[in-house]
């Protein structure tokens, strides 16, 4: 069994990801590797402590070669228009 981890991205960086991310780092099987938020401070917060590519739109995370699975921590009412 493949025992890498699982590359991610983040859609919004938010209190829903904030909630979710000590979960994230935490589990061996989980890396990081790619944000995007459309507030820039919020962009430049997350650059500071972290080591994943930062972006300002989901269109660039999902770009992202590395990037296998994006999890979306917007707004509820984004999430279908985002997921499709």
């Amino acid at each position: 069994m493949d025992q890498r981890p699982l590359c991610f991205g983040a859609i919004g960086l938010g209190r829903a990801f904030s909630l979710m991310l000590p979960a994230f780092r935490q589990h061996p099987r989980v890396e990081l590797v790619a944000v995007a938020d459309n507030d820039s401070a919020a962009v430049a917060a997350f650059k500071k402590h972290h080591k994943a590519r930062t972006y300002s739109s989901m269109e660039e995370v999902c770009d992202d070669p590395e990037v296998e699975v994006v999890y979306i921590a917007t707004p509820h009412e984004l999430h279908a228009a985002q997921a499709c």
